[in-house]
């Protein structure tokens, strides 16, 4: 589920990002791209996996013990 949810939200900014930026592409535009889609993907993939499996109120810090 969340796979499918990454992949598509890749080729959705993939597809977003060609209409943003002028033609004609160059190979450095496709890298730029791809880049910036990757980069989306795995930030959405990062946050809804700490707000659905980690539970704990506050995931990056843990209480010392006394």
């Amino acid at each position: 589920m969340l796979v499918g949810f990454a992949i598509a939200l890749f080729g959705i900014t993939i597809i977003v990002l060609m209409q943003l930026l002028p033609g004609p592409h160059t190979e450095r535009d496709y890298f730029i791209i791809g880049c910036l889609s990757t980069l989306v993907a795995l930030f959405a993939l990062f946050l809804i996996v700490i707000k659905t499996w980690i539970k704990a109120p506050n995931p990056f810090f843990k209480r010392r013990k006394r």
